[in-house]
């Protein structure tokens, strides 16, 4: 029996804000345009440790004693959910023939939990087993933009949704960005600020010649 062809892993990356969620749908939906099978997903997961690291994010849950939640604690957190995602899901569409677009992964990490708590090359290492992603295509979007963005969707702030913070992740997606390229994984930036059509397109050009 032919075994059936392993599908593609392509993950969205950017600030809060840049567009990411918006732009898995859109690239998922072109997928399917072009006939393939897709899964579209997002970290935190909706698995067990991901629940809790959303309700952490949302300050629903918080550390002993009320207070703030450990960074060390939730980065650990992160990347226990992000192998239980790879297990448990990722990995599973991917074998079944199916195309997985996430809405972050790893590179996430290396750029949020690598400020909070201000040890890069140990969440290098905790994210060190999640395999790594087809292509991931990184949304640019400068912080006040994508801060601004995210304000004006009227959803609930977030622990991480502060200015001097993004600002700072914005650098460090820079450092994890070059760590990668460096490394030889495939990633492709994306100008974010454009209009969502436009980027929408670029993503795709970036994603077409995987297809063939």
């Amino acid at each position: 029996m032919r075994r059936r062809p392993r599908g593609l892993f392509l993950v969205l990356e950017g600030l809060d804000g840049a567009g990411t969620t918006t732009q898995s749908g859109r690239l998922a939906e072109w997928l399917r345009g072009r006939g393939r099978r897709v899964h579209l997903t997002a970290e935190p997961s909706r698995g067990p440790v991901g629940t809790l690291v959303r309700q952490v994010l949302a300050r629903r849950v918080s550390g002993a004693g009320g207070a703030a939640f450990d960074p060390a604690a939730l980065a650990l957190l992160f990347a226990a959910d992000r192998l239980d995602h790879w297990e448990s899901e990722i990995r599973v569409q991917l074998e079944q023939g199916a195309d997985v677009v996430s809405d972050r992964y790893v590179l996430s990490s290396l750029a949020y939990q690598a400020v909070a708590t201000g040890d890069p090359r140990w969440v290098a290492a905790l994210n060190a087993k999640a395999p790594p992603p087809d292509l991931t295509l990184f949304l640019r979007v400068e912080a006040r933009l994508a801060l601004r963005r995210r304000f004006a969707a009227g959803t609930e702030r977030e622990i991480f949704e502060v200015p001097a913070f993004q600002r700072k992740v914005a650098r460090a997606y820079g450092r994890a960005l070059s760590s990668l390229r460096a490394g030889g994984a495939r990633v492709v930036e994306i100008a974010g600020e454009k209009p969502v059509d436009e980027v929408a397109r670029r993503i795709a050009a970036s994603v077409e010649p995987l297809l063939r």
